[in-house]
């Protein structure tokens, strides 16, 4: 009896664990204010220091627009840009899809998503809104929903900015 009361304890204790450690993860992700904040952020880093400074530094894996920082509390949040053929020149969390057109990019539902995100910031009045999508999560590497963010760039015709947060 005192080994089933004992490993009802561990279970108990495991199962409260587990709880904890979901609840935590769910308060560490980035809200829709918290992309919006980035954003502004970074707009006005690009606006600041001009196109290619804020391309270098956007970029950077460790920069604070794309880890844990200050403006990225949680660290899951990273910028990344189109332009009207699918050309990302910034992708800060993988170097393997800068400088190259993306727009056949699909998820893992077969949904285009560059092609949406490019359609909603030159296609639509307002040149800002949100996607939903599938993707890897930057920390965990698990596919999860997302939600895109893009926005166009005042006075960059061909450049639209985007973040996105993990549902």
């Amino acid at each position: 009896m005192t080994t089933t009361i004992l490993c009802s304890l561990r279970l108990g204790t495991l199962a409260l664990a587990l709880v904890a450690v979901a609840a935590a993860q769910a308060q560490g992700r980035s809200t829709e204010a918290d992309a919006l904040l980035l954003m502004q952020k970074a707009q006005a880093f690009l606006k600041t220091h001009g196109p290619d400074k804020a391309a270098a530094e956007f970029n950077r894996l460790d920069s604070p627009f794309n880890s844990r920082s200050s403006i990225n509390p949680h660290g899951d949040l990273y910028l990344y840009s189109v332009a009207p053929n699918g050309f990302q020149r910034i992708h800060g969390k993988n170097p393997n899809i800068r400088g190259k057109i993306m727009m056949e990019m699909r998820d893992a539902d077969g949904f285009y998503l560059i092609k949406e995100l490019v359609r909603v910031c030159f296609a639509t009045a307002e040149g800002r809104g949100w996607v939903r999508y599938k993707w890897p999560h930057p920390l965990t590497k698990v596919v999860e929903r997302k939600q895109g963010y893009v926005e166009r760039v005042p006075g960059q015709p061909e450049l639209c900015l985007g973040t996105g947060i993990y549902e």
